[in-house]
């Protein structure tokens, strides 16, 4: 007599199988969903199958039954090997081909079991056996059946060596989605190889369509809980692996669980380097991670700018799960605008602020100050002999040591521009009236003493300065008192310093 326990088990099975085709059904226009409906179809064919032949009483009833069970036997196989490559995305190519195939050779072992005209070519004898739970139906094999279920065992061991592979290969996010799918295809693989082996001596008082239980949960499992068809996991881990952009998974307590390769490579090796790199260099990210709102850091690390912006993820409830961050190393963009913000504000030939940069950097400390300010107006005399006598590029190599003199003498408290032409100015607030008197005088004997060599020709050259100092100015107001006091040291001989 047939006990509750195994009516209960295999009723258990055809239960879950159902389930699994629902949801199956429900995603069936993500990819791979098609494939696993099949499949799980199969299964479910299988379980009735069994199922009805241990409740039938018959003989011919017992023997329909098993007839009807070969079609998932025997095509359950083949569509989770497909589902497996689709899933997956291996043989991609030849994903067509394959599948042609698979189904066709199988598909002959249905014909034969269904044919009584051909159904000596797969089977010795059927005869009924009576056990001490229930009668069954044993089926003798010729060699050319051994071989069609012998493959039915190579198409699962094939599918679960893809779905083990995509296993460890995949990156930590993604891993469960798989192992959901591997369980679900292992436990049905183990069972049969040790029912063989056993030559059914163990493990016989559950069909192996019982077991189907236990694959649907892991199954369901994978669909409900870890969204098993978001993303198929070939596609995730390429994208993760092979973007760009660093990417960086972490829990809903803020804690690095998964990194791409470029996240270690602009962050750290381990999770930890990477969460330390993060609370030092990004110590607002901890905090929006666990508050669960999308946010945007840039931070230097190392000679690295990288741009980071973390993405909150939620379940269906709306409950926070955990964050993404995208990090995109923008240190080329930034030094390409530090160029282009030195070609805006840096005079190419003597390296110090354009005229306009040095009036608004100048205007900007004005407007703050409330001590004394100090200008420095000078150029250089008789430049346009230099330029006449020995040409314009003598002119420009006099102009280019002149802005060498000045980064050297005046470090970078001062502001210092070329006005123009050969006019220069210097603007401080940090030094007194006598230093900066002081500073302006040894610019000019650094001018006048530098040996300046041009075409193999040691050539004089001198500047004319004039200084002001004064209280809370208009830039305008300061400039005009500087030219009048260069112009005063040009009045007088040129190569002084005038002062108000």
């Amino acid at each position: 007599m047939i006990t509750f326990p195994v009516l209960f088990i295999n009723l258990l099975s055809i239960i879950m199988m159902g389930l699994v085709i629902a949801a199956a059904w429900m995603v069936r226009t993500k990819r791979a969903a098609k494939e696993f409906f099949i499949a799980s179809c199969f299964m479910l064919i299988w379980s009735i199958g069994s199922f009805a032949e241990m409740i039938s009483s018959t003989f011919t009833a017992k023997l329909f039954w098993r007839n009807f069970t070969q079609i998932g036997v025997f095509l359950a196989p083949v569509a989770s090997l497909v589902f497996s490559l689709a899933y997956t995305g291996f043989f991609s190519r030849h994903f067509k081909l394959i599948r042609r195939l698979v189904y066709l050779f199988q598909s002959l072992g249905v014909l034969l079991v269904c044919t009584d005209w051909l159904h000596h070519l797969i089977r010795v004898s059927v005869h009924m056996v009576k056990t001490d739970l229930y009668e069954t139906v044993v089926v003798e094999t010729t060699i050319f059946g051994k071989i069609l279920v012998s493959f039915n065992f190579l198409f699962m061991l094939v599918a679960f060596f893809i779905m083990l592979f995509a296993t460890i290969t995949a990156s930590k996010s993604t891993r469960n989605q798989i192992i959901a799918v591997l369980l679900g295809m292992v436990i049905p693989i183990i069972y049969s190889l040790l029912k063989v082996i056993s030559d059914e001596k163990i493990l016989g008082l559950i069909p192996i369509s019982g077991v189907f239980a236990l694959s649907g949960f892991f199954m369901l499992l994978g669909i409900h809980r870890y969204d098993l068809f978001r993303l198929t996991p070939l596609a995730h881990q390429q994208v993760f692996q092979f973007l760009g952009e660093g990417i960086v998974i972490s829990s809903n307590d803020a804690q690095v669980i998964d990194a791409n390769p470029a996240a270690k490579t602009l962050l750290g090796e381990s999770y930890a380097q990477i969460a330390e790199n993060l609370k030092n260099h990004v110590p607002q990210w901890h905090r929006v991670a666990l508050e669960g709102r999308e946010a945007t850091f840039e931070t230097r690390i190392d000679k690295r700018f990288l741009k980071a912006t973390l993405y909150p993820i939620t379940n269906n409830r709306s409950d926070l799960v955990g964050s993404v961050t995208l990090f995109k190393d923008i240190t080329k963009e930034k030094q390409q605008m530090e160029l282009l913000r030195i070609r805006a504000e840096v005079d190419g030939l003597t390296g110090l602020l354009n005229r306009q940069t040095f009036i608004e950097q100048v205007e900007r400390q004005l407007a703050k100050s409330t001590e004394e300010v100090h200008l420095i107006y000078f150029d250089l005399d008789h430049f346009k002999l230099l330029n006449d006598v020995h040409g314009h590029r003598s002119g420009d190599a006099a102009l280019k040591m002149l802005g060498t003199l000045v980064h050297t003498l005046f470090d970078h408290r001062c502001l210092s521009g070329r006005m123009g032409g050969e006019e220069f100015a210097v603007f401080s607030t940090v030094f007194t009236r006598e230093e900066i008197l002081k500073k302006a005088e040894a610019l000019r004997e650094a001018v006048q003493n530098y040996p300046f060599t041009y075409g193999g020709t040691l050539l004089k050259i001198t500047i004319s300065v004039g200084v002001v100092t004064t209280r809370k100015p208009s830039f305008d107001d300061i400039y005009l008192l500087a030219d009048n006091l260069l112009y005063q040291a040009k009045q007088e001989g040129r190569n002084c310093v005038r002062s108000n």
